[in-house]
């Protein structure tokens, strides 16, 4: 990402196809099951039903991030996407309490490396939209 950033390809309709693919590819693998759980999570009742749920909302949120660069025009999009990085970062910092804070969601790897993701794009949207 920061490669393409720096000669300067990435533009602001790139970055929400990117979080929107993003998002839905995840939702998929949540809504299909094929998105490791953490393993705390497994003995839950009703756990498949909330993958589900969440999968769901993934791929709507991906969608709409994806179609929204076409329903916009470009400074309607810049102006959006302040708002829509606090909703970004709030989905990085619920993960991190239950990481931290309940202990439910598993430190590894995959983790880490969503959140560091998620950060960089962050960071990418809001040098895009200033």
């Amino acid at each position: 990402l920061l490669i393409i950033y720096r000669g300067n390809i990435m533009t602001l309709a790139i970055l929400y196809k990117i979080f929107g693919g993003l998002h839905m590819l995840m939702g998929l693998g949540m809504g299909l099951g094929l998105a490791a759980l953490p393993e705390a999570w497994v003995p839950s009742d009703g756990i498949t039903t909330m993958a589900e749920h969440f999968g769901s909302a993934l791929l709507v949120v991906g969608f709409m991030f994806w179609m929204l660069p076409s329903w916009t025009s470009e400074g309607q999009l810049k102006k959006a996407t302040m708002p829509l990085i606090g909703a970004q970062v709030l989905l990085v910092l619920v993960p991190l309490y239950h990481a931290y804070g309940s202990r439910t969601i598993d430190l590894d790897g995959f983790f880490y490396g969503l959140v560091v993701v998620s950060l960089i794009l962050i960071g990418l949207f809001y040098s895009k939209a200033r």
